[in-house]
């Protein structure tokens, strides 16, 4: 009887219903379930996708043209209002380049941003306060010939055949990380210089001036920008000006021994755009000067200022064209004008 009730309550085979439901579930979870963590190429998908380091294109650290303004609108006192602007002729009386040549020299300049203002290590500081530079000629410049007499000199000689040229200095005349307020001056000897027709029309002419480089180099300073210049065939005076320049002073003649210089001021008012006046001198006595942020027409396109106003260092720029013969001086013990 108890073997009876044995079979009669025996279990049936395998494992029980619940156990097998528990342990398939657990199976199928085991052999779909994805593993914890992102798939194997996560990380490096997320690397391929990144953003390159540093700032945007769009915030490069170019130097850019600056928004036309006036400076003088903000001054609140009219004492220091500058005079009424120049006349401005659109062609000098003796002499003009093409057309061609300053659409090249405007192209040019757009390609080639201003050079953002650099310090300058202690012995090239005082190589520049003891007037040690030199004029440096153009690469592949033609019909001219320079050398250097003495210290602080650099003598020139062109021929007939020199188109318009460019010679700037080998070091900043200005450092604008250390220069202000300041005075930045050289003198030119004038040996020779061409002759003008009866028509009026000079076939050599010399330019003197200063600008924040680069410069194209087939240009005479004071025709594009962050330049400004006086030149010595028809005596006008130039800043980023192509057309016919300011009426200023005489044309230079030989022997004449002519100045430039730039003082920097501190602004009158806080906040506001420092004061730089240029002068120009003759054989030994001052002889004319202006305002760099004299009032002009606010539709003018010529004479933007951008460039001089002491946030960049300046060059000295020498200019030439036809055959002329001149002596650069940067030495104060050589000047005839004395500071």
């Amino acid at each position: 009887n108890q073997r009876a009730m044995s079979e009669k309550y025996a279990p049936p085979p395998g494992p029980p219903p619940t156990w097998k439901d528990s342990q398939q579930q657990s199976l199928q979870r085991a052999d779909y379930e994805p593993p914890s963590g992102p798939p194997p190429g996560y990380q490096a998908a997320a690397d391929d996708y990144a953003p390159p380091p540093g700032p945007p294109p769009s915030h490069s650290e170019k130097e850019q043209e600056p928004p036309p303004y006036d400076p003088w609108l903000a001054v609140p006192d009219s004492s220091f209002l500058p005079p009424p602007p120049s006349f401005q002729d659109d062609r000098s009386p003796t002499a003009n380049a093409t057309a061609d040549d300053a659409e090249r020299g405007h192209a040019w300049c757009a390609k080639n941003p201003l050079w953002r203002p650099t310090s300058q290590p202690p012995q090239t500081l005082q190589r520049i306060a003891n007037g040690d530079l030199r004029l440096t000629t153009p690469p592949r410049t033609k019909n001219v010939a320079s050398y250097e007499p003495g210290f602080g000199r650099t003598h020139v000689k062109t021929t007939a055949a020199c188109g318009d040229t460019i010679f700037l200095s080998d070091l900043p005349v200005y450092t604008a990380t250390t220069h202000s307020p300041t005075t930045i001056y050289y003198e030119l000897k004038v040996l020779s210089m061409g002759h003008i027709s009866r028509t009026g029309e000079a076939d050599a002419g010399i330019a003197l001036g200063f600008l924040a480089p680069p410069y194209p180099s087939w240009r005479l300073p004071g025709w594009h920008r962050a330049s400004l210049a006086v030149h010595g065939d028809d005596g006008r005076r130039y800043v980023n000006n192509t057309l016919g320049g300011k009426d200023f002073t005489q044309a230079f003649r030989k022997g004449d021994v002519v100045g430039i210089g730039m003082t920097f001021s501190p602004p009158v008012y806080q906040g506001g755009t420092p004061r730089v006046d240029v002068f120009f001198t003759r054989n030994g006595k001052r002889d004319g000067a202006w305002d760099l942020h004299e009032e002009r027409d606010r539709d003018a396109t010529e004479g933007n200022v951008y460039g001089l106003e002491g946030k960049h260092d300046l060059l000295a720029a020498v200019g030439c064209f036809g055959a002329v013969e001149f002596e650069v001086r940067f030495r104060k013990q050589d000047w005839l004008f004395k500071l």
